[in-house]
């Protein structure tokens, strides 16, 4: 089985890697904590400080593969600042 499975979504195709093992699911994600987080869509590191915890609480969107919309991310796992 391939590492990336093409998807249709809006008319683009976009192709959705695995997410790095060390990296812990978004339905254990406290936004209250400082963490980072993986966006599926730049494939990128965002540093999460906890400052916006209360609208991701009120407008993020979990999907059925176990990510996580919210403004123009599409987050699919998390982990500690400083790895521990």
């Amino acid at each position: 089985m391939p590492d990336a499975l093409p998807q249709l979504c809006c008319g683009w195709r976009v192709w959705w890697a695995m997410t790095h093992s060390s990296l812990r699911p978004m339905d254990a994600f406290d936004p209250t904590e400082p963490a980072i987080l993986h966006d599926r869509i730049t494939d990128t590191i965002i540093t999460w400080t906890a400052d916006q915890a209360d609208d991701y609480r009120q407008a993020s969107r979990p999907g059925e593969d176990g990510t996580v919309a919210w403004k123009a991310y599409l987050f699919d796992g998390w982990g500690n600042v400083l790895g521990g």
